[in-house]
């Protein structure tokens, strides 16, 4: 590819970004409940791994521990997130949605499922699946793996 293909591809990604981004701001349940983006992923990444210490959703969202600290704390707060001492190593806690964390979850499951075929409405069916292939590469690639 040429540096303009690398250029347009990463305005696309970011286009693709910036559309989700202000499309969560748009989202009344969200919205209502007080979560910013940052907190839509957290409870994404819990609701996808069930428990897990906070050490260990840092690593997973590529975020430094003092910030997902900061995330974390504040979605203990609302009520969404809970923590649980290590039995073994009372270092560790342990981290879980609440009930009304995984309300959370699967709201944003839902708006974040309407809101991709929205994106992917304009691809057929088998460029969809191309992408979806592609992005999982490449996610791979820097070291992301989503379910």
């Amino acid at each position: 590819m040429k540096d303009k293909q690398y250029i347009q591809v990463n305005q696309a990604l970011f286009s693709l970004a910036h559309s989700y981004e202000l499309r969560q701001q748009q989202d009344e349940r969200a919205r209502d409940a007080g979560l910013r983006l940052s907190d839509c992923a957290v409870l994404m990444v819990l609701g996808q791994t069930q428990s897990i210490t906070a050490s260990g959703l840092a690593d997973r969202m590529a975020i430094n521990r003092g910030t997902i600290s900061l995330y974390v704390q504040r979605l203990v707060e609302k009520g969404f997130i809970q923590r649980e001492r290590d039995q073994k190593n009372r270092r560790f806690w342990w981290l879980a949605l609440t009930d009304i964390g995984t309300e959370a979850y699967r709201a944003i499951l839902e708006g974040t499922v309407q809101h991709s075929k929205d994106i992917l409405s304009v691809l057929n069916a088998a460029e969809q699946r191309t992408l979806h292939q592609l992005l999982l590469k490449a996610a791979h690639g820097l070291g992301f793996v989503w379910q």
